[in-house]
């Protein structure tokens, strides 16, 4: 499968970006969600998972493979309910 770098995502449209994830925070309030930031060589983006406390599999060190349309938030980059998998680590 073919991966963008998260240097290079194009906004507003689809990319696959694969990285390591470096934190996982849940959030009751303002809504339910879960934020997982993942890092490449190139830079970090954040995978925003509305309407989920916890994501099964979603731990800080995991290596995962995101689908999804980035966007900006708060001077980040971030997919929403991006499509996911997991995988080895590199």
């Amino acid at each position: 499968m073919s991966t963008t770098a998260i240097a290079a995502v194009v906004l507003c449209k689809r990319n696959t970006v694969r990285g390591e994830v470096v934190c996982v925070v849940s959030s009751q309030r303002p809504w339910v969600r879960t934020d997982a930031e993942i890092r490449d060589e190139t830079g970090t983006l954040m995978l925003r998972f509305f309407g989920r406390a916890s994501v099964p599999g979603l731990v800080s060190g995991r290596w995962i493979v995101a689908q999804g349309t980035p966007g900006v938030a708060d001077g980040m980059i971030v997919m929403i309910n991006p499509l996911y998998s997991f995988i080895s680590e590199e």
